[in-house]
Parts: C-alpha cells; structure tokens; sequence
C-alpha cells in the first residue's frame, strides 16, 4: 500500500490537537467552559456528547496516523472536512437566528475560523496527496 506525505501525517496531528483541546473543554470541563463563554443555554449532557464526538474523531485521526494507509486516512480527512462543513453551517447559523452575548458570538466566530482553517488544510492536502 502506499504512504502518506509528511504533510498529510501534520494535518492529522493537528486535527487530532485541535479535536483534543475541544474535547477537554466540552467534555472534562463543561461547567467552567460555559461560564466562561456565556452560552444561551447549557445541557452539560449535551455539551458533553459534542466533547465525546470530538474525542472519538481525535482517536479516529491517531489511529490513521499509525496505520498510515491511504485509503484510511481518506476516510478520515474526508470525514473531517464534512463535520467540520456541518458545524461550521451550523455555527453560521447560530449567528445569524439567535440571539447571542457578545462573548458567546465572540467564541463562535473564533471557532468559526478554526474550521475554516481545519477545511482549508484538510481539503488542500487531500487534494494534493490523497486523490
């Protein structure tokens, strides 16, 4: 089978990174991470399955990452870019229906911006090497 790039092993580290710092903060510490963005609404069981959801996508990049098998990490990266379309929509969404603090539409937009750049990376890379 064939190897992945260098580059494409970064972008799944720094998939798996960002997946794992949002998992901290939506799964081990979702009572603090709320009083801290000052969301609409809280439903710690909800905010921790997100937080679940993003661990297992983080694991899912570390397992590739081993294998190192092409059509794995297609899989993945492909996976990748669509949740991260799906949340980014979602977050457009957010902004525009509901009525959110200023520090809460801060956070979304700061988000925002981490997956426009989590699609950009992936896409390109997957383009480059994976297609």
């Amino acid at each position: 089978m064939a190897e992945i790039s260098k580059e494409v092993k970064i972008v799944l580290i720094i998939n798996a990174i960002a997946a794992l710092i949002f998992t901290f903060l939506y799964l081990v510490i979702p009572e603090t991470y709320a009083s801290l963005v000052d969301p609409l609404v809280f439903d710690p069981y909800y905010w921790r399955a997100f937080g679940g959801t993003l661990l297992v996508l983080a694991i899912m990049a570390l397992i590739a990452l081993k294998r190192a098998e092409v059509e794995q990490v297609k899989f993945i990266i492909e996976f990748a870019i669509l949740w991260c379309v799906v949340i980014l929509a979602l977050n457009i969404w957010e902004l525009i229906v509901l009525p959110l603090s200023p520090t809460y539409t801060q956070t979304t937009w700061f988000d925002s911006i981490i997956l426009i750049v989590l699609i950009i990376l992936n896409a390109y890379f997957y383009n480059r090497d994976l297609k």
